[in-house]
Parts: C-alpha cells; structure tokens; sequence
C-alpha cells in the first residue's frame, strides 16, 4: 500500500499516495454498489460526538473539551452512533415495531489505544445494518453480503459463523457465575484448553459438562460440524442454539466457503445471535466481522463492518497508473478529449520542447500540440486513431 508515516505526524496515521488513495475509492464504490443492489441506503453519521462513559469504546475515545466545558468525543464505534440514528428517525422501529429497515454506512473511526492492525488509530469502517427484523433469513442475507463483500473487490472469501448463545447455554449449564462469563468465552473464543481449565478452577460440574467446555474448541469446520456437536452437548439448551444456526445454513444454495467456528464466543455479552468473520486466503486478520445484537442497542438489529485498510493490505500492491493519457497545449482539443473520458493534463508552457520533456518525465504517451504526438506506444493505451476520432468528434 502506497502510504508512509513520517516523523512529526502522530502515531497511528499515515499519509495516502495517489494509487492508494484511487483503490480506496474504486473499493468504496464497489461495496457501495454492492449494498444498494440488496436495497440498502447510505447513511451520513456525525465525526464529533458527546462523550458517554457507557459507550461500548469509552475507553478508546479521544476526549475533546467543547467551549461549554461539555466533553466531545471522536467516533470510534459506527453501530451506536446509527443506534442514536434509527431512534430519532424511526422510532416506531426502535420501539419494537417489526419492520425492516437496511442501511450502510461509510467512514472514519478513530481509537486512542489499542490500535488496530499496523498501529493504526484512524481507519475508515463499511458496515451493512439490517434493522428492525430478527431470524434467520436476516442473518443469512447478511453472512451472504459480508461473503460477497469479498468477493466483489477480488478476494476469495472464507467466512466463519459462530453461536455466542451455544457458549452461553454451556455455561449456564455448567452453573458458571455470571461474573466468570466473559473471561471463559475469551479463553474457548482463543481456544486456549489451559486457559479453560484455569478459568473453571475449583468450579465442580458434570463430567460431560466438562468435556463439553473442552470440546467446544474443537467444533470447528464445514457444516457436517453441527451433527459433532449435537453429539458432545446434547441438552435441550445447547440443541436448540444449533438449530437456530442450521437454520440459517439452510438458507443457502451454496454453502461452499462457509465455516462453522462454535467456539466464537467473543464479546458474549454484546452478541445475542449468530456471529461472524471473513477472511481470505494468505491473509490472518478478518476483513470483517459482524453478528446479531437483538437488545443491546436496539429490539432487533444485525449487521457487519469492514476494515478498509485490512481489505486494501490484502489486496496485490496496486499498479501506479499514469496521471493522464494526453499532455496539451491545445485547450479545445483537450476539452474535446475530456468530454470523450479520456484524461488530458494541461501543459504548463507554451514551449512544445519543454512540454514534451515534461510529458516523458511524468510518463504521459500522447503530446497534443499543433497535432497529436506518439511519445510511448503501448497496445494498453488508447490508440492514436481513437484519440484523432475525438478530437474530430467521431467518438473515442
């Protein structure tokens, strides 16, 4: 990726050259494309807002003093901010009413500590959010978006679903507190099998509780997975959280590319549903990540969001691409050219000889002076007949 961090800019930011600047916006177009096809309208959200020390990133915000002596905050999460949205301008969904509502989202985050991937502190987030209805045709629409959202800028995709509520019947089960809930889903979520042991101390439980705790880390892998893991827990709690997964599954014509991962169990308190994560190939981080969280900012609600800079580090290093194809010192003839798309930069000189000079450097093929003038012949470049056709009028 064509950026650097040079000294005096502050940790966690970075400058954007031109051809990583261009791949953002073709990606951003294509994801944009891609949600509005599946009927889902882009939403603007405001950067600054008022600091809550509940905010599910408190901790990572970055704190601004107002003039009012009010603490403001810079975004640092999508999802609450589109909360706040959906309660001023739909409140009767957000009391409860069920009724779909689809919206996407783009921007930049930023995070005080625990930067993300490469020490970066401001990223830019899509997300997709299908609001308002809750079951299993919902969520398979968005594991299939979050599944496209891949392949649509070229990547080959392998998403990961999960369960949080079968962690959580195991647990409940087990007659684990409450209060060692989060530490033990962290340990199955790494599945860590020393981590567990040490989490479930003196705890005393059923053997087959036991192994199941254990074993839950081993639930992993094509669909064929669900059939293991009726077999290591059996109850009627666990039985019907792996139904409600095999349901979902169910919606798809084609279950090439998904995993199951019954023991994603991260942030169980937040995700009340189905949860998942993309990756590619030769790639270790998750390009996204999403899931279901009836309750904990709205009734109903699900949705994903992509890392920009993950996607465009796993992508191949873009081609530098020339800035024009035509040099000119023929400003109609230029007009003529832009009006058929091709891209003309206007010669600073009236001096033919230091225009050309100026061209060769930047690596501009065509020099438009008293006529058209080949400076590199490459056959992925428009001809010069197409180039002579426009500036005719005869089309590009």
């Amino acid at each position: 990726m064509s950026d650097f961090a040079p000294e005096g800019v502050p940790d966690g930011t970075r400058f954007e050259l031109p051809d990583t600047a261009r791949l953002r916006h073709q990606l951003l177009s294509k994801l944009f494309h891609l949600y509005r096809l599946w009927g889902y309208e882009q939403v603007e959200l405001p950067v600054l807002e008022r600091y809550e020390p509940g905010h599910p990133r408190a901790g990572q915000s970055f704190k601004l003093s107002d003039r009012d002596s009010g603490v403001l905050a810079l975004r640092s999460d999508f999802t609450p901010a589109l909360a706040g949205l959906v309660r001023r301008a739909h409140p009767r969904i957000a009391s409860g009413v069920e009724e779909p509502l689809r919206l996407q989202y783009v921007g930049r985050v930023w995070h005080a500590i625990d930067p993300d991937l490469a020490r970066t502190r401001e990223f830019t987030q899509v997300g997709a959010e299908l609001i308002g209805v809750s079951n299993a045709r919902a969520d398979a629409e968005l594991i299939y978006l979050a599944r496209e959202s891949v392949r649509e800028v070229g990547l080959v995709p392998r998403v990961e679903i999960g369960n949080p509520g079968f962690v959580r019947a195991l647990l409940r089960l087990a007659e684990i507190p409450e209060s060692r809930h989060d530490a033990l889903a962290g340990a199955i979520d790494r599945k860590d099998d020393s981590d567990i042991e040490a989490e479930l101390g003196g705890h005393s439980l059923a053997t087959d509780l036991r192994a199941a705790l254990h074993g839950v880390t081993d639930l992993y892998g094509d669909l064929r997975t669900l059939e293991v893991a009726r077999r290591v827990a059996p109850w009627e709690e666990t039985v019907r959280e792996l139904d409600r997964l095999e349901a979902i599954l169910s919606e798809f014509e084609d279950s090439t590319e998904l995993l199951l991962d019954l023991g994603m169990a991260r942030r169980l308190s937040y995700y009340t549903g189905v949860t998942f994560r993309a990756y590619t190939l030769d790639f270790g981080q998750p390009l996204l990540g999403g899931g279901r969280y009836d309750g904990a900012l709205l009734p109903c609600a699900a949705g994903f969001s992509i890392g920009l800079e993950r996607l465009i580090w796993a992508l191949p290093q873009p081609e530098p691409a020339p800035p024009a194809v035509v040099l000119s010192l023929d400003d109609e003839g230029a007009r003529r050219l832009r009006a058929a798309g091709f891209a003309v930069q206007r010669a600073l000189t009236t001096d033919i000889e230091v225009a050309r000079r100026d061209a060769q450097r930047l690596g501009i093929p065509y020099l438009l002076g008293d006529g058209l003038e080949v400076l590199v012949a490459d056959g992925a470049l428009p001809t010069a007949e197409m180039i002579e056709r426009a500036l005719k009028g005869d089309g590009g």
